[in-house]
């Protein structure tokens, strides 16, 4: 993905943001840095990066199974 025009709305711009992300999963959490989203300056809506996506599915299966394991 890259900067251009939301697929959500067709009006505003999207904007490369790096930010944190907490996830929860019962009632434990997991922190991810670099958490790179695409967010729309006009309907707000966040999209996140493919390649985050893809790093973080690991990470997040990983952490789900140690969890079901204690």
């Amino acid at each position: 993905m890259s900067e251009g025009i939301c697929p959500i709305c067709e009006i505003g711009k999207l904007t490369r943001i790096r930010t944190n992300e907490t996830f929860n999963y019962k009632g434990k959490k997991i922190t991810i840095n670099n958490y790179i989203i695409w967010k729309c300056d006009t309907c707000g809506e966040a999209i996140v990066d493919k390649r985050t996506l893809k790093r973080t599915d690991k990470i997040l299966k990983d952490f789900r199974k140690k969890i079901d394991g204690e």
